[in-house]
């Protein structure tokens, strides 16, 4: 019996074709989205470099860690001995209080970090003495320029030339090298030294603006500008200053107003008030 016209195969359909596989009826997701909202996620040409993952590791460790634990080391060490050798000079007849205090047998500086709990790349402490009234106020980022803005008694002293050692009263600049571990100093490079390298720190300050810089050598003879500092000798120092009182910051409005006996410094904006 004859095949009917529509079950003959008509004549343009090449023998051994796969047959079309039916079409899936859409579902309840891609009617929710549709093709064009559901794309593959971007992958990056091969020439593309990948982000440092240890570097931004530092920067987070850095910004997570207290002040003590960045700047301890150096600060109640190398800062804190300079301070000690050269506050006759910044503050004449003082030298004989600092002498005192050095041959007591429990006597060792204060250290007090303005920015620790924040999260902060900014470290803003304190190391020194409240029964001297001696104190050392200093700031570090983790970056070898520190870009600003920085607090007006931020100088920045260059590095070099280191010119005559020894203390005189009748110097401007004082400078101090001493040799370190790569241990103490670690913590405030970007990169760290090896444990065989052959660290330093290089303490030098401004007289007549009692401010400085402390730059380490990592062990490659390149001075890095570390730390930012002045030595504050408060001349009235009574029971906290309570006469002015403040709570809120006068130049950055901030309410981190950290309050010593004779001084005042805001942790946000790093504004000194004597």
């Amino acid at each position: 019996m004859p095949q009917g016209p529509r079950e003959t195969p008509p004549w343009f359909t090449p023998d051994g074709l796969p047959p079309t596989p039916p079409r899936r009826r859409p579902s309840l997701s891609d009617r929710a989205f549709p093709r064009e909202r559901r794309r593959r996620p971007h992958r990056l040409p091969l020439r593309v470099q990948l982000p440092d993952r240890p570097q931004q590791h530092r920067v987070s460790a850095w910004a997570a860690a207290r002040c003590d634990e960045i700047a301890g080391d150096v600060a109640r060490g190398g800062l804190w001995r300079f301070t000690e050798v050269v506050a006759d000079v910044l503050y004449p007849g003082l030298g004989v209080a600092v002498a005192a205090a050095q041959r007591a047998t429990k006597w060792g500086p204060q250290l007090v970090g303005l920015t620790d709990e924040r999260g902060s790349d900014v470290k803003i402490g304190l190391v020194g003495s409240d029964h001297l009234g001696l104190w050392t106020v200093f700031r570090t980022r983790l970056d070898q320029s520190d870009p600003g803005p920085r607090p007006a008694w931020c100088t920045d002293v260059p590095a070099g030339p280191l010119g005559a050692e020894g203390v005189r009263r009748e110097a401007t600049v004082i400078s101090g090298i001493e040799d370190v571990k790569p241990a103490d100093v670690a913590a405030l490079l970007l990169i760290p030294p090896p444990p065989g390298a052959d660290t330093r720190i290089l303490t030098r300050i401004d007289v007549p603006t009692r401010s400085g810089v402390l730059a380490v050598d990592a062990g490659d003879g390149t001075w890095q500008r570390r730390l930012f500092f002045t030595v504050v000798h408060p001349p009235t120092r009574g029971d906290g200053h309570h006469d002015r009182y403040r709570v809120v910051c006068p130049t950055c409005t901030g309410r981190r107003l950290a309050q010593f006996r004779g001084f005042d410094v805001c942790s946000d904006c790093g504004r000194l008030d004597l």
